[in-house]
């Protein structure tokens, strides 16, 4: 699900690229300290601008000036969703489960901070939730996920770290799945993604996965399915980057693409669809194992079979994915 930008969002990551000129260290051919921490500031920033408020304040490079483009007594201490496109989806994605299903969701980030945003996110709307990041033992976490998954129990949300959230999770009380940022590695967002859709689960599942149209975010699901064909070469985190980029791969990742839908989708140089339409839908055969390539692709929300996310499109949905797995009772976007 692209996401688009809010015009905070947009400002900053404009500033951000101009200021700390990260590109410009890449022309002496080397990666740099301060590139890697650009690749996590730029990603922090597409989940909200609340992340990298304190980088403002502290006019840190890149972000001189940058706390004029805030609200006006803007506070971290409140959760405005509407300051993300991606936040203001999922703001509208649970409230849309909540008032219209009996389902209930798992939230999945790569950032301790971003569960902090969540958890206020569910505090202003009344959820009730629990959450499992790496510091909680391995006996609380089964009485956790005991109760979450029992069906008589009103926690309504289930918050998971990506990189504590690993294995053997079973959390079949839910059947919705929010990854709210990727990951460089294709198999840490399978393995989350297998939290939900498991053996034991009566209900049909549904995948999210939240990107930041034409930003960084896209530029890493590229990634993902470009290592899936290439499966020996694995990037974990921002530091094997280098290893695995081109020069030209990195320029691209600082790169802003602001007129597009999806910037995924234009890569594809798509057959399938004609003047931001689908004409031709994907072979009968593909499921959501499928290339990107061969998954539905929808410019509004017109051909959206998930009610949910349809309620959710005009909060800042630029372009979908959509794919449904051979069995009925699947379905990943």
């Amino acid at each position: 699900v692209c996401c688009r930008l809010t015009s905070l969002q947009t400002e900053l990551y404009k500033r951000f690229l101009k200021q700390a000129k990260p590109i410009e260290t890449l022309q002496e051919g080397k990666i740099s300290v301060s590139s890697l921490s650009s690749i996590t500031s730029l990603k922090k920033l597409c989940n909200h601008p609340a992340l990298i408020y304190d980088k403002c304040v502290e006019g840190e490079e890149g972000f001189e000036g940058a706390l004029d483009l805030f609200p006006p007594g803007y506070c971290t201490k409140d959760l405005q969703p509407q300051l993300s496109g991606k936040m203001l989806v999922l703001d509208y994605i649970l409230a849309m489960t909540r008032s219209t299903t009996s389902d209930k969701v798992v939230l999945v980030s790569n950032y301790t901070q971003t569960l902090d945003l969540f958890e206020k996110l569910c505090r202003n709307r009344r959820y009730l939730y629990v959450r499992l990041d790496g510091t909680m033992s391995i006996k609380k976490r089964a009485k956790i996920v005991e109760r979450f998954n029992s069906p008589h129990n009103p926690e309504f949300i289930f918050m998971l770290s990506s990189k504590a959230g690993g294995c053997g999770l079973n959390l079949i009380g839910a059947n919705r799945l929010v990854m709210f940022d990727p990951d460089w590695n294709p198999a840490n967002d399978e393995q989350a993604m297998a939290r939900v859709w498991r053996d034991g689960q009566k209900k049909t599942c549904y995948i999210y996965r939240l990107l930041s149209t034409g930003t960084i975010e896209e530029k890493i699901l590229q990634r993902q399915a470009h290592k899936k064909a290439l499966s020996s070469c694995v990037v974990d985190e921002e530091q094997d980057v280098e290893r695995h980029f081109s020069l030209g791969e990195l320029r691209e990742l600082f790169t802003l693409n602001e007129e597009t839908t999806s910037d995924t989708h234009e890569k594809f140089r798509c057959r399938r669809c004609v003047n931001a339409r689908e004409v031709w839908a994907p072979a009968e055969d593909s499921d959501c194992t499928s290339d990107l390539s061969q998954w539905n692709h929808s410019f509004d929300k017109k051909g959206l079979k998930d009610q949910v996310l349809k309620a959710s499109w005009d909060a800042a949905v630029s372009f979908v994915f959509h794919q449904r797995s051979h069995e009925d009772r699947r379905m990943v976007v």
